[in-house]
C-alpha cells in the first residue's frame, strides 16, 4: 500500500509540474523527474487529463510527437533551431511577444517587426524615439540598411507586471563589431508598447 501511494503520489507531481508549463514555455521529460523521465512519457500516454503536452520535450531540444506538436509549439511563439527546440532561448523567462520580436528580427522581416507593436508604441534607440507603427517601420529599415546586423537573445527576465528586459548581442559592420545591449519591453495586451534599446 506505501509503494502504491508513493507511486500515485510521484504521479500526482508529474501531472501538476506538467500542468503548470506555462503558455511560451517548454520542460524536458527529465526537468519534470529527474529520477524517472520515462514515467513523465508513460504518464503522458495514458493520462484522459487534458495537459500541455506539447510543451514536454526530450532533453536534447527534439520533439517527440512530430509535426503536429512543433506547429502547436510555434503557435506558442517557441523558438526553434532547426527542427528542434532551441532550449537556451526555450527556457528564458520572457512572453511571447518578445520570441516573436527576436524571430523577427533574426529574419530580417519588417512586416513581422511592425506587427509586434501596438499601434501608438515608441521605440527609442540610439538617442532617438519613433513614435506608431509607420515611424518604426522607417526605424527598422533604416537601422537595417545601415548595420544588417545579426541579433542573438543571450538572456532576459520579467522586471515588473508586463515589463521585460532582454540581453542581446548585436553583431554587425559598426565600429567595434559586436555589442552587447538590453533590450526593455513594455507589454499591452500581448504587444509591444514601448521599446527601449541601450547598453
Amino acid at each position: 500500500m506505501a509503494a502504491e501511494s508513493s507511486h500515485e503520489s510521484r504521479i500526482a507531481g508529474i501531472l501538476a509540474r506538467i500542468r503548470a508549463i506555462p503558455e511560451g514555455s517548454v520542460r524536458t521529460y527529465g526537468e519534470i523527474d529527474p529520477e524517472a523521465p520515462r514515467l513523465v512519457g508513460r504518464v503522458l500516454a495514458t493520462t484522459h487529463e487534458v495537459l500541455p503536452w506539447q510543451r514536454v520535450i526530450r532533453a536534447d531540444g527534439s520533439i517527440p510527437k512530430g509535426q503536429r506538436q512543433r506547429e502547436l509549439l510555434l503557435g506558442e511563439g517557441i523558438p526553434m533551431r532547426g527542427d528542434n527546440v532551441d532550449l537556451d532561448r526555450a527556457r528564458l523567462n520572457l512572453p511571447t511577444g518578445v520570441a516573436a520580436y527576436m524571430r523577427a528580427a533574426e529574419a530580417r522581416d519588417a512586416d513581422a517587426i511592425v506587427a509586434c507593436f501596438t499601434d501608438q508604441a515608441t521605440v527609442t534607440d540610439e538617442g532617438h524615439t519613433w513614435r506608431g507603427r509607420a515611424e518604426i517601420r522607417r526605424w527598422w529599415e533604416g537601422r537595417e540598411t545601415k548595420y544588417r546586423h545579426p541579433v542573438k537573445l543571450r538572456g532576459g527576465q520579467r522586471v515588473a507586471g508586463d515589463r521585460y528586459v532582454a540581453r542581446v548581442r548585436v553583431t554587425g559592420n559598426f565600429p567595434g563589431r559586436t555589442a552587447d545591449l538590453r533590450y526593455r519591453f513594455t507589454f499591452r495586451n500581448g504587444l509591444i508598447s514601448i521599446l527601449t534599446i541601450a547598453p
